[in-house]
């Protein structure tokens, strides 16, 4: 039986019965995204990543704004940057490296930092390679850092989980 017939004309609901995300309302998913349930904010964010990877920018406009937002929380803050995998703009990227400028590492930030590498890494080199280049060069960093950086812009690049 075809699933409209089943649910009635709603417009997110393709004629296979999958669920379609560029025309998913999003209202419902942003509050998912502000809430303080750990469950439901790992679905909005989940929800929110899928929807810009559809199409839907403003998926992405409100994660990149939700990470500004956001409290120290790292765990959480850690979230919202997984999410921004596949965002593949100037904007997140240069967002992203204001993190690795803002937050200094230390034992309680470290996973999220390296969470912010492992998706700058995963980003095109055009859009990384002077930040990585700018930060290889920061007399501000230690030694071990100014390393990692100048190793995410060689034409190998990978991510380690080493990063931290």
């Amino acid at each position: 039986m075809e699933a409209r017939k089943l649910i009635g004309d709603v417009p997110w609901i393709a004629e296979d019965g999958s669920v379609d995300l560029a025309k998913f309302p999003i209202d419902r998913v942003l509050q998912q995204a502000l809430d303080t349930s750990p469950r439901a904010f790992r679905s909005g964010l989940h929800l929110l990543g899928a929807m810009y990877s559809h199409g839907r920018e403003e998926a992405g406009v409100f994660l990149l704004g939700l990470l500004l937002a956001c409290d120290d929380n790292w765990e959480r803050r850690g979230l919202i940057v997984e999410a921004l995998q596949g965002m593949n703009t100037q904007a997140c990227a240069n967002l992203l490296f204001g993190e690795l400028k803002r937050v200094r590492s230390s034992n309680t930030t470290r996973r999220y930092l390296a969470a912010v590498i492992k998706v700058l890494v995963s980003m095109p080199a055009e859009l990384t390679e002077e930040g990585f280049a700018a930060l290889a060069d920061d007399k501000s960093l230690s030694q071990k850092m100014r390393a990692k950086f100048k190793a995410a812009v060689a034409p190998d690049r990978r991510f380690d989980d080493d990063w931290s």
